[in-house]
């Protein structure tokens, strides 16, 4: 589907056209993806001192704010016209994904035009839909480490 096209870049590979493979929601009309690609990082706690003898806390007057790493997880789907492009297509996108670009994964989405800086972190799920030799589709999350957050 040429719609799919240009969608997502990783290592400046169009992993569409490379692989079948595509950011997939959960259900219809859902956005997970883009949720989890714009959800600001945690803060940092910041550095306090807690004096037994007074209330609350004491904090400087100009607070340093910084943020933590956080994990993106992203729902993908991988399509083929039959069970061995399926595989294959599944097999080298897994590799793709393990090895990168000195093991990390530069992500683009022009369509929020933003990028990211990943490094593989977990498959924590797999769903096969169809697997036959007519057309084969399967959705699979996979878990990103984004040590040094863009926001």
């Amino acid at each position: 589907m040429e719609i799919l096209q240009g969608l997502l870049y990783v290592n400046n590979v169009d992993v569409y056209v490379q692989y079948g493979v595509f950011l997939a929601e959960k259900d219809r009309g859902g956005h997970e993806n883009y949720d989890a690609l714009l959800k600001p990082s945690k803060t940092k706690e910041q550095v306090s001192i807690n004096v037994r003898e007074q209330d609350g806390e004491q904090l400087p007057a100009a607070l340093n704010v910084k943020f933590e790493a956080r994990d993106v997880t992203l729902y993908f789907g991988i399509e083929a016209a039959n069970r061995a492009q399926f595989l294959t297509r599944r097999t080298n996108f897994i590799q793709f994904l393990r090895t990168g670009n000195g093991g990390w994964l530069n992500f683009n989405v022009p369509e929020l035009n933003k990028k990211f800086r990943f490094y593989l972190k977990d498959f924590p799920e797999w769903e096969q839909t169809q697997f036959d030799n007519s057309f084969s589709f399967g959705r699979f999350k996979v878990m990103f480490r984004e040590p040094d957050p863009t926001f």
